[in-house]
Parts: structure tokens; sequence; C-alpha cells
């Protein structure tokens, strides 16, 4: 059956950068050095387990209602691609009132700042990695300056993106996303072959169940690559 509103690829594309806004690459660089940053032990695993669950679970409730929030919008016939993100709640005002407008863009706000400040720094994780350099929030500015300038330097880089006038910041996001989605798999399969590596991870060696897990989802975002791929070289075989 044809898709709602016309274009399959368009639809493709917004559900692998759904996908890539979810499980992307800086994710693990950020988990692992947040990890070591705060000194945690083997003795502190299932802590860590219960805290990236609880994140899984708050990630997925605010989703879920920010979807409901801006359900309205599309109940009176609004269309959302005509609002920026900040442009939501002023759209939203008319029909959910002044208090559920703020409180929604209070939300988008707090979103913002949340992945400004991790992406950012798992940019100088990894950086500071490559570069063999000091890299943690625990030292100081003289001595691990590359990590700080580094983590600095993207987050005005982004927020120098989002100033500029009639940028296309939608195209942006949602092109980032799909290349998370695309980069992803490589990153997952050296994740497992490390966390299956005896000598390496001792008796905190990977358990079948987490294998099958990560598995599945390393072949569930390849053939969503691939599948994008087939449909970005051949557009007519999704049709209109």
């Amino acid at each position: 059956m044809p898709l709602p509103n016309g274009n399959r690829y368009e639809i493709l594309l917004l559900i692998l950068a759904t996908i890539g806004a979810t499980v992307t690459p800086w994710m693990l660089f950020f988990q692992q050095s947040a990890v070591v940053d705060k000194g945690m032990q083997p003795r502190d695993i299932n802590v860590g387990r219960l805290d990236t669950m609880l994140g899984v679970l708050l990630a997925s409730v605010f989703a879920v209602a920010a979807i409901l929030a801006t359900a309205p919008l599309f109940h009176h016939g609004i269309n959302a691609a005509d609002f920026q993100a900040a442009q939501f709640a002023e759209a939203l005002q008319p029909l959910i009132g002044h208090t559920g407008a703020a409180l929604f863009a209070l939300g988008i706000f707090e979103a913002g700042i949340v992945a400004a400040i991790a992406i950012s720094t798992s940019s100088a994780y990894a950086f500071g990695e490559v570069l063999k350099t000091g890299h943690s929030l625990n030292r100081p500015l003289r001595d691990a300056w590359p990590f700080y300038l580094v983590l600095l330097g993207s987050a005005s880089a982004a927020a120098a993106l989002v100033l500029i006038p009639r940028f296309p910041l939608e195209f942006v996001v949602l092109t980032v996303n799909v290349i998370a989605v695309l980069a992803m798999p490589p990153a997952l399969a050296f994740l497992l072959l490390l966390v299956n590596d005896r000598e390496v991870m001792g008796e905190h060696v990977n358990g079948t169940w987490a294998n099958v897990a990560g598995i599945v989802v390393t072949l569930l975002l390849i053939c969503a690559g691939i599948g994008f791929g087939v449909a970005t070289v051949f557009p007519k075989w999704l049709g209109g």
C-alpha cells in the first residue's frame, strides 16, 4: 500500500535518521570515556548498567512525550515542516495553553543543552585518545587544554551553524543521523570483538545473550544501511 503523503524515500530517510539519533557512534565514545572519567571499578558494573537502563527508559519516555505533545498540530492540519524546534512551542500555545507550551520549550532547550554537552565531550574524548593527550574533565585546563579546546570548538562550531540565517538545519540533522547509522556497525563490530576478548575482559567477558543482542542490533543497522544505499542508487524502486 502507498505510504501517506507520498515520497517513500523521504519516509525512509526519516526512519533512518530516527534510528541514527538513538543508536550513535559518539554514544559509545562518550559512555566508555565517562566510565573511566568517573573512576568506576569492576565492582561498579551493575550500578553502571542500572544508570544506563534508567537513561534509556527516560529518553524513551521523553521521546514519546514529545510526539504526543506535537500531536495537536497534526490534528488541526498544521504542517510541522513549517517550524523550527523553537517555533513548535509558539505553534502549540493556542492549542495546549501557555503552561504546556512553556514546558515544551523548556524540554527542547534542555535536550539541546544535553546533546551539545554530550556530543562535544565525546568528540574531545575521541581526539584525546587519538592524539594521546590528557582527556579528562577531572584535569585542570593547563594540563588538558587540547581536550577543552576540542570540546569548546565543537560546541562553538555547532552554535555558529545554528546562527547562520536560512541554513538548512533540518537537512543537516537528518544527514548527520543517517551517517551515524552507516558508521555504527563497524563500531559495534569492534566493540563485540573487544568484549569477547577474555585476555582483555577476564571474567567480565560478554555472555551469550549479550552477544546475541549485540549481533542482532548490528545486523539490523547493516540492513538499514544497505536499504538506504539501494534506495539512493535506485530511487524508482520505492515509487512515488
